[in-house]
């Protein structure tokens, strides 16, 4: 049996309860930059109107990352 080192065990009854967490906390990280976000089920959709300022697009996306 492999010792599980991060994560949640497939099959348990918290791992959708972490998938919320995680998505809920990343949409308030996205509003910061001005970024729409957009949910359904497990899929998020982001998108934003980028002019002239790259720094900050590199910024969100290392948050993000």
């Amino acid at each position: 049996m492999a010792v599980l080192l991060s994560g949640v065990v497939q099959g348990c009854g918290i791992g959708p309860l972490m998938f919320l967490v995680y998505i809920n906390e990343l949409i308030y990280i996205l509003e910061e930059f001005s970024i729409n976000v957009k949910l359904f089920a497990d899929d998020v959709k982001m998108y934003m109107k980028v002019v002239n300022n790259s720094y900050i697009t590199q910024h969100m996306l290392n948050i993000v990352s």
